[in-house]
């Protein structure tokens, strides 16, 4: 870099001095021959060509000094990383010695586990050769386990089963001594029943003899009076509970009639629900039918049919 620095250097300096040269020259052919324009123009060329090279020049010293600075970076980089790669050569080297060291520390207890592995599986195969020993004496103890287990089950279901019998057993005594216990009282109420009964039968057969008198001489004294046989019972109303089936104004019917006992004249209450309606009285009626009039003082409501006309109230 330092001879390219030179050689620009001197480059200048020649062309510096070429166009004095070129002016001193041109200078004494004017003063010569001032009628000779081609070499002129010649001259003109060549300070043209000059200025140039003397502008060339000026940019490679340019580029010659960016070089240096630049080459002196690269140089201080490079300084830079040798001791980077020194530091880590040498940590390289350190790990070498201890992945070194650690190999060997491994190998040897690696031969120590072998050694203890070889040991464990000798112990293991006398082990092994009690557990052999060990199982075959538990599966001998464990069929003959099994073998008093069923025994003992059988045992246990059949005393179980005794045991049910003999609570059924005891269970069908109680009930039967409940039985002759309940038979007995039942006997001895149907014997104090039975007393009761013929005692009462006496005296129904007693009271009968004296109604069939007091019959006889109420027959007596009313055909003596000609007086009818249902004169005396016209006027009690039955107990009757029918339903109306038709309705009209005042006038409705009734489910009921002259088998119920129903009679003209008889006065019965109507119902609807709980709630009383009203009362009415049978105009007409016939075998399985009646027709009531309603009693205005007593109405709440009109009648509709299905309510509920009765006598019990």
């Amino acid at each position: 870099m330092i001879g390219t620095f030179i050689s620009a250097k001197a480059r200048l300096r020649r062309a510096a001095v070429k166009i004095i040269d070129n002016d001193y020259c041109s200078n004494q052919f004017r003063t010569i021959d001032p009628v000779i324009p081609e070499v002129t123009q010649m001259k003109l060329v060549g300070n043209i060509l000059t200025v140039l090279i003397l502008l060339m020049s000026a940019f490679f010293f340019a580029v010659a000094i960016m070089t240096v600075s630049t080459h002196r970076n690269w140089k201080q980089a490079a300084e830079t990383l040798q001791v980077e790669y020194d530091t880590l050569n040498q940590k390289l080297q350190a790990a070498k010695t201890g992945t070194i060291q650690k190999e060997q520390s491994i190998i040897a207890e690696k031969v120590a586990r072998a050694q203890q592995l070889a040991q464990l599986e000798s112990q293991l195969a006398a082990q092994q050769v009690e557990v052999d020993d060990l199982s075959k004496l538990l599966n001998e103890e464990t069929i003959i386990s099994k073998e008093r287990l069923a025994r003992m089950e059988q045992a246990e279901a059949r005393a179980a089963q005794l045991d049910r019998q003999n609570k059924a057993l005891t269970e069908s005594n109680v009930q039967l001594n409940k039985e002759v216990a309940t038979s007995y009282e039942k006997l001895t109420d149907l014997t104090n029943t039975t007393f009761e009964l013929s005692t009462r039968i006496e005296e129904i057969e007693k009271l009968n003899q004296e109604l069939s008198a007091s019959v006889a001489k109420s027959d007596r004294i009313r055909r003596l009076k000609g007086w009818d046989e249902n004169e005396l019972t016209n006027d009690i109303v039955p107990l009757v509970n029918a339903v109306v089936v038709k309705s009209t104004g005042p006038l409705f019917a009734v489910a009921a009639g002259s088998d119920d006992g129903l009679r003209e004249g008889h006065v019965l209450d109507i119902y609807r629900g709980d709630t009383f309606v009203g009362r009415a009285v049978v105009r007409e009626v016939q075998n399985d039918l009646a027709v009531l009039e309603t009693v205005r003082e007593f109405m709440q409501t009109s009648v509709k049919e299905g309510d509920n006309v009765t006598s019990k109230f």
